[in-house]
């Protein structure tokens, strides 16, 4: 109600003055509230009544409110009656400094063709409202007021990017340095474990294949053992066994005892010859993959 009740005294005042002398400008100011508390709002009115003739500004955002901080404002149209013009602002302010009584005085600006007139308004006060009314730096430590609180507080998680960022580049610099030292030695010994591996399976596989027909000699497992030895062969050597014939193979490994094997058991898949010397003849193959995948390994770990 004290507020309302200044702002309209205020008002009624600049009117009721009539016209202005030349180049006068009036202005007044004031709190609407009679006190506030740290960080809220308070309300302060700035008026000035002038000649109609003059240009006049008002403080905008950009301001020194100190010790107040600016939060916002409303304008009034101008008004204009018998050559003078009232012009007023309600400003929206806070303070967060904690001295008791709080002052504030502002300025309007009369824009002249080569310079600023400056125009202060009176200067108003308002009080704070305290809420801690004892002072804790007169309290010894051990009788300070504590209040425990143990429940859990949510904190909300920040992803520290520079530093992460940092971590990934000096990772991928060492992985980089690293491939660049060890990559030959990574990548052969990948290489000679794939080997290693695809070998033993041929040997297991192989070796129970030809345990099979030993005791059977039928024509389909012949053929199905020596398509698993020629698959592992056009792995091993990047040669196509599986699309060649004996005389084919002759052409690009003209090794005696190989083609012999080969021919001993084209014999026995063909029908001319059906003993037991096929299944020496593949155990010979068994030999001869052996032998080759030994030379490939050492070909691997000495490259």
């Amino acid at each position: 109600m004290r507020g309302r009740m200044k702002w309209l005294v205020i008002v009624l005042g600049l009117l009721s003055g009539g016209s202005l002398y030349a180049q006068d400008v009036q202005v007044r100011a004031g709190f609407f509230e009679d006190s506030l508390m740290v960080g809220d709002k308070v309300r302060f009115y700035l008026s000035a009544a002038y000649s109609k003739n003059l240009n006049i500004l008002f403080p905008d955002s950009t301001y020194n409110y100190e010790p107040f901080e600016f939060e916002g404002k409303r304008y009034f149209s101008t008004q204009t009656a018998n050559g003078t013009s009232y012009d007023s602002v309600i400003y929206e302010l806070s303070s967060f400094e904690i001295d008791p009584v709080q002052q504030l005085r502002l300025k309007v600006f009369q824009l002249n063709p080569t310079d600023c007139t400056v125009y202060e308004s009176n200067v108003d006060s308002i009080r704070l409202t305290q809420l801690v009314t004892m002072k804790l730096d007169t309290i010894p430590v051990e009788k300070l007021p504590l209040k425990v609180n143990v429940a859990y507080q949510n904190v909300s998680w920040l992803f520290n990017y520079p530093i992460a960022i940092g971590i990934f580049s000096v990772l991928i610099v060492a992985t980089a340095i690293g491939w660049f030292v060890f990559g030959k030695k990574i990548r052969k010994h990948f290489r000679m474990k794939r080997l290693n591996k695809a070998h033993q399976k041929f040997i297991r596989v192989y070796t129970g294949q030809i345990t099979a027909l030993k005791s059977t000699l039928q024509t389909s497992g012949i053929e199905d053992t020596l398509s698993t030895w020629k698959k592992y062969m056009e792995q091993l050597e990047s040669k196509p066994y599986t699309k060649l014939t004996t005389r084919e193979t002759q052409v690009i490994d003209n090794d005696i005892v190989l083609i012999s094997n080969l021919k001993t058991i084209d014999g026995a898949v063909y029908g001319y010859a059906h003993d037991h010397a096929v299944v020496e003849s593949l155990e010979q193959l068994k030999d001869f993959a052996d032998k080759r995948f030994k030379e490939r390994l050492e070909r691997v770990k000495h490259g």
